[in-house]
């Protein structure tokens, strides 16, 4: 068992690193728990105990892992210089049992005076760790990474070094499945906190926003308790059905933006959704972009418009059960060539939904990238709940796909 010296006496229980033989220890927490200041500290209490010297430090991109996970306020850099002054504070004489490190931004590099090397590695471009070796390794936010799996796997064949790597996961939970997997393993240690351990350091309007907005809803569960929680059986889209993968434009024949229009803009206003997707020559979807959001009629037209000449799209497809000839009349005065076709919704959102969903299980519709705002709405529709809020993104999502295959049962009428 590894002997660590005390490292940080104002951590809680739950930001100590834990005893025993853990490979992995995974810290599933609510924003603002304190995931970040306690990955920084472990990492160096490991460094610290001469043991660890060849360390992989991974965000979901280079910038994250530079300007929060080694440069910001709760990162290495801050907590190690804290730290070394912290132990002989009253004399204001740095404790020189702890290293002292050298940072090299441009080579994206840290390195310590006992020989210790830290590397950055963006783990959406997971290929980058191929020819790496580490015995130690710290990932930030592991749940919100474009393909956790594949990272995952560069990380097992990375992670050889000496005769205890180890590997640190700091991350606000999100239903995916390898995380469920990675909770349940024998060799991981898995700690749950929550935002409201750590009130005492953080801003009390926040706190109260977060209690009043968040309290009893879902993502207040996952975001603020750090509870991973998975899909119902029921639900209409399931996790796992929702598939990335890229591709190249001259690979696409036509691309669809699908709307459905907000007719106002306020604090109790849906949002607008708008959704690009194209027909690959392979003859599945692609979904490459969701510009969803709470707009003004004026800007989510303008939008829409741009994302028309930006894509080369073949025309818009837009609901017009409530805005009647305003999407029209707001894209034709912008740009009053714009090709547009209107439909009505003449089913239920769960009866629409429902062909889509079944075109992503049989893997013919394909993510470029994740958009979470709108793969929570997905998996958030259940046969059954009865629908309160608007899926926005969903319709749009609905309307586009629907195009693309030309399915008659929308009553799809060409303007």
């Amino acid at each position: 068992m590894l002997d660590l010296p005390e490292w940080s006496s104002i951590a809680r229980d739950k930001q100590r690193m834990p005893n025993g033989n853990w490979w992995l220890w995974m810290i599933l927490a609510g924003r603002g728990f304190g995931k970040t200041r306690t990955g920084a500290e472990s990492i160096m209490a490991l460094i610290n105990s001469g043991k660890y010297k060849r360390i992989a430090i991974v965000g979901s991109t280079i910038k994250e892992a530079k300007n929060i996970m080694v440069e910001g306020q709760s990162g290495l850099l801050s907590t190690t210089i804290a730290t070394r002054m912290f132990k002989n504070s009253e004399d204001g004489i740095e404790d020189p049992n702890i290293m002292k490190f050298k940072y090299y931004s441009s080579k994206q590099q840290i390195v310590w005076d006992n020989g210790a090397k830290a590397y950055l590695f963006g783990g959406n471009d997971y290929d980058a760790l191929r020819g790496y070796q580490f015995d130690l390794v710290w990932i930030d936010e592991f749940a919100k990474f474009r393909e956790p799996e594949m990272l995952w796997e560069q990380i097992l064949f990375t992670l050889r070094l000496g005769d205890d790597p180890r590997c640190i996961m700091t991350t606000t939970p999100r239903a995916i499945q390898i995380l469920k997997d990675l909770s349940v393993d024998g060799d991981t240690h898995l700690t749950y906190g929550s935002t409201f351990e750590n009130s005492a350091n953080l801003s009390a309007r926040f706190i109260q926003n977060m209690e009043v907005k968040y309290m009893s809803t879902k993502m207040g569960r996952q975001e603020l308790y750090g509870e991973l929680i998975f899909d119902k059986e029921n639900t209409i889209w399931k996790k796992e059905d929702i598939i990335y993968r890229k591709i190249n434009r001259d690979c696409i024949s036509r691309i669809v933006i699908g709307v459905d229009p907000a007719v106002s803009c306020n604090e109790n206003s849906d949002e607008t959704g708008i959704i690009v997707a194209g027909m690959g020559y392979d003859d599945k979807i692609y979904v490459l972009d969701d510009l969803s959001g709470k707009y003004k009629p004026p800007e989510w037209a303008k939008i829409v418009c741009r994302a028309y000449k930006d894509y080369d799209a073949s025309h818009i497809i837009a609901e017009t059960n409530n805005g009647g000839d305003l999407v029209k009349e707001m894209l034709t005065t912008i740009y009053p060539n714009i090709p547009f076709k209107a439909t009505r919704a003449i089913k239920g959102k769960l009866s629409r939904a429902e062909p889509i969903s079944l075109l992503y299980e049989s893997k013919r519709i394909f993510h470029i990238r994740e958009f979470y705002e709108l793969e929570k709405q997905m998996c958030g529709l259940s046969y059954d709940d009865k629908i309160k809020d608007s899926p926005d993104r969903v319709d749009a999502l609905v309307w586009t796909i629907s195009d693309l295959k030309e399915r008659e049962e929308y009553h799809v009428s060409l303007i």
